[in-house]
């Protein structure tokens, strides 16, 4: 099962809509099943932001979409935190986001093992 957090009630009518796609991409079902064998202390970080939104932002910036995308957040069942939707609708897998509080969200990256062992079980999978 796969959640959207929306950036406003407006936008998540059609961020649902978009959810479709992101489901059925074979690539995104190989990233899942990668991560979930990641071992939770191969991610990294200690960037917080007050809210969702600057999160996604910040993961936007460094990722392969346009200025003008504004980001989807999704939680995945099986894995811990948010993770962000590229603007193909790919999971931006490298990094994700835990709520830690109520004004207190963590941007965490896969370390640099923990990028290496997911790389390898991904290109088993797809």
């Amino acid at each position: 099962m796969v959640l959207c957090y929306g950036l406003n009630a407006i936008s998540l009518v059609y961020q649902l809509k978009q959810m479709k796609a992101v489901a059925n991409i074979k690539e995104n079902s190989a990233k899942v099943k990668a991560l979930k064998n990641i071992n939770q202390c191969e991610w990294v970080g200690s960037t917080v932001h007050t809210n969702l939104n600057a999160c996604l932002t910040a993961l936007n910036l460094e990722g392969i979409n346009s200025g003008w995308y504004q980001p989807i957040a999704i939680k995945i069942d099986g894995l811990d935190g948010i993770y962000m939707v590229n603007q193909d609708g790919s999971i931006f897998c490298e990094a994700r986001i835990i709520k830690d509080g109520d004004k207190k969200f963590k941007i965490e990256y896969l370390s640099t093992n923990g990028w290496s062992e997911f790389e390898n079980l991904y290109l088993q999978l797809v």
